[in-house]
């Protein structure tokens, strides 16, 4: 049966003004959280995971917490690891504020909403938090329209990932909780992504991108325009379709076209695939050789 027409069922002035009541409520009764975006530099398609991954960028954002009694999950508990300690929450946060802060810069893997594995650093808590799951359809449909997305997170499990965000605090985890000893990095630098700082303007086409730089070479990339009528002729991303190698420092992005004003920075990272080029492994190959040896195969101690 038809919809009754006598009767709204959310026109877009009533949607706005609802979400606009979301964004004000967050705002006084959320909390300040950096959302962190993950930078895949050695994914496994295989396994779909990369034990490599740095963070380079943190956004500033309200957030909801809905956890008003405390954490979720078995707090601390003893394993044969040692200690640990698991901690999980719901987060709620506007789509239109994510976008806003975020979404804007495609930052996050996803480019139109939060991404499984990016992280949440709180800092009452001064804890990050990975982002387990997503779920954009919680509310349900208010108005004919989806308001919020609310981020599953649990306490992330820092494995020595680069923390390179520019906010001390974050950055101060990785020296404090870090297992290498010698980040001295002997493989082959590369161009791993590029951060847009301005989009210019008048570039009629994408422009073509080209890296300058006194060391390395080889590095390619493209460049993408926007997909409104606001940035159809602006730089939103660039997408690196070669990292190339050598490179000692970040190279200059250049663009070449009909418009004028992109600016980018590059971001490199070493191969760190190469031999000896962590110094923890090194340390783990040391102590491996007084368990494990052709003479001792099975590991008993010496």
């Amino acid at each position: 049966m038809p919809r009754n027409t006598f009767f709204s069922h959310g026109t877009k002035a009533e949607q706005l003004f609802h979400e606009d009541l979301v964004i004000e409520s967050l705002s006084i009764y959320g909390l300040e959280f950096y959302y962190i975006p993950r930078v895949l530099v050695a994914k496994d398609e295989i396994l779909g995971e990369d034990r490599l991954s740095y963070f380079g960028r943190a956004f500033k954002i309200e957030m909801y917490l809905e956890n008003t009694d405390g954490f979720e999950g078995q707090g601390a508990f003893i394993q044969k690891f040692g200690l640990m300690m698991e901690q999980s929450a719901t987060l709620v946060v506007s789509r239109r504020r994510w976008e806003q802060m975020i979404g804007r810069y495609s930052a996050a893997q996803l480019l139109n909403r939060p991404c499984e594995g990016d992280l949440i650093y709180f800092p009452l808590t001064k804890a990050l938090f990975e982002i387990k799951f997503v779920q954009h359809q919680d509310p349900f449909y208010q108005l004919g329209k989806l308001y919020v997305y609310k981020l599953q997170v649990e306490l992330f499990q820092y494995s020595s990932e680069r923390l390179d965000t520019g906010v001390y605090d974050i950055d101060a985890i990785e020296n404090i909780k870090t297992f290498s000893v010698d980040t001295e990095r002997n493989g082959s630098a590369r161009v791993i992504s590029i951060t847009v700082l301005s989009g210019g303007t008048g570039y009629n086409v994408a422009p073509e991108v080209s890296f300058v730089s006194p060391t390395g070479d080889g590095a390619k990339a493209v460049a993408v325009l926007g997909n409104t009528p606001q940035t159809a002729t602006q730089v939103v991303r660039v997408d690196v379709t070669d990292g190339g190698f050598g490179y000692e420092v970040a190279p200059d992005v250049v663009f070449t076209g009909s418009g004028y004003g992109a600016v980018a920075n590059a971001i490199i990272e070493i191969n760190i695939d190469e031999n000896d080029s962590y110094g923890d492994n090194n340390k783990f190959i040391e102590q491996s050789d007084n368990v494990f040896n052709e003479a001792n195969p099975f590991g008993d101690m010496l």
